[in-house]
Parts: C-alpha cells; structure tokens; sequence
C-alpha cells in the first residue's frame, strides 16, 4: 500500500447551491460524473425538478415514494447533466431487473446515492463498463475491516497509524463497490469483497487484482478515488481482455 489516502481532502470544483442542484461536475478519465444535491427530508418531487427529467424517467419515478424517489430522481438528474456534458441528445436512463441503469444504447452509466448526495457516471460504451459509489466519511466502522480486506490487505492495513485506518478502509470498500457494479454485467453474479485485492496508490490511483471465484475473466480493471469534503467518490471501468489474434 504505497501511498494511503488522507482522511478528508477538500476536491470539490464546485460549491453547492441548495437541494436539486448540481454540487459538483467531473471530467474523469472513466467518463462525466455528477452530484446531485438530494433534500434531507422526504417530500414530493417539484414540479420544476421533475421536468429536468426524461418523460420516461418521469413516469418510472412517479411508481416510486419516500427516499427512493429522491434518490432515483437525484441519480437521472446527475445522469442527465453527464449525459449533456457528452453532447449527446436527452435520453431515458431506466432500471434493469438487477436495479442497475439501463444506459442508451452505446453508453455506459452507473449510480450511487447517500442521504444527501447523489451522484451519477455516464461513458462511452466502447470505453468499458462503468461502476461508481459515494460514501460518507463519517461515522467510522473499522470493526468491518475482516469482511472488506483480504487477508494481505488486512495485514498491511493492522501496520497503519490509527488516524489513517479509517479513510484506507473506507476507500477499500468504495471501490470495491464500484468494481461489483462495473463486473456485474459481465458476470451476472454477486461478487464477494474479498474476490478483489486493491494497492492504492498517490493522485487517487488504485491497482487492482481480482480473484473471481468462478474463474471469469480475463478483465483489466482500473479504479480511482477521489475525496469531496464529507464524501468519498470512487469509480470503477472493466473491459474483458481480448485473446490474441490466431496466427
């Protein structure tokens, strides 16, 4: 583990301006992600929110309620502003069985929401499948850290400062979230946190290793990581590895 992250690094490019409105907007080496600021408390939908959406997203949010239209609203929104940043025409991002966003065609897109935030990656589909989850800093939970690290990883995070365990933790656990969304198109399964083994490295880089238990693959998988004041952004992009031509 050459370079842990620090606890709490201001990236923020932009500063938030109130609920349903964007809080940040990134070019990133994996796509466009955006965040959403979401309201704390449940309520219906503005009208003038609601109309930033796709008609058809429009309708699938109305068959929801409470917290989960908020975030679902909150995640097309981040979608939609990504997808704009593309230059691409509005188009719907609606769900697939497995709850994942069934991106237009030729793109990849992938959400994750807390309380407050939401946040939303869209991508070239050529460019690989796309997985990004947001995580709040606060409250720590280092009692998690057996089910989330490999043992090489638990070894090397027992030899870090205890002011440093925390935000290495948490990073373990994002991208590796991010990582499972990106897979599951690919595999179709539920992949265990212990089927991926990080090294995270300076400037928000992270090396990864998988070890599917099933033996799918080749993949090559890059991740990153990036810190937003009182939230942890990581991304994921998996391409399958393309055998050599025959001779």
């Amino acid at each position: 583990m050459s370079s842990p992250p620090p606890p709490a690094v201001t990236a923020d490019p932009e500063p938030t301006h109130g609920v349903w409105s964007r809080a940040f907007q990134l070019a990133i080496p994996h796509g466009i992600v955006v965040g959403i600021q979401l309201p704390t408390e449940p309520g219906p939908i503005p009208h003038e929110v609601s109309q930033r959406l796709h008609p058809k997203e429009r309708a699938a949010g109305l068959e929801l309620s409470g917290a989960r239209q908020i975030q679902w609203t909150g995640g097309r929104l981040a979608l939609q502003l990504a997808l704009k940043r593309l230059r691409s025409r509005r188009q719907p991002f609606l769900s697939q069985p497995s709850g994942a966003v069934q991106a237009p065609q030729g793109l990849f897109a992938s959400v994750s929401h807390k309380r407050d935030l939401a946040v939303g990656l869209v991508g070239q589909e050529t460019a690989g499948s796309l997985g990004v989850d947001v995580e709040t800093v606060i409250p720590e939970r280092n009692h998690l850290a057996p089910r989330i690290l490999t043992p090489g990883e638990l070894q090397r995070w027992q030899a870090l400062p205890e002011d440093r365990r925390w935000p290495v933790l948490l990073t373990h656990f994002s991208i590796k979230e991010s990582i499972y969304k990106a897979l599951h198109p690919m595999v179709d399964r539920y992949v265990g946190f212990h089927e991926a083994e990080l090294d995270l490295g300076p400037n928000g880089s992270a090396q990864v290793t998988l070890h599917l238990t099933q033996g799918e693959g080749p993949f090559e998988v890059q991740a990153r990581y990036l810190w937003l004041d009182q939230h942890l952004l990581t991304t994921a992009r998996i391409r399958k590895v393309q055998p050599p031509p025959s001779r």
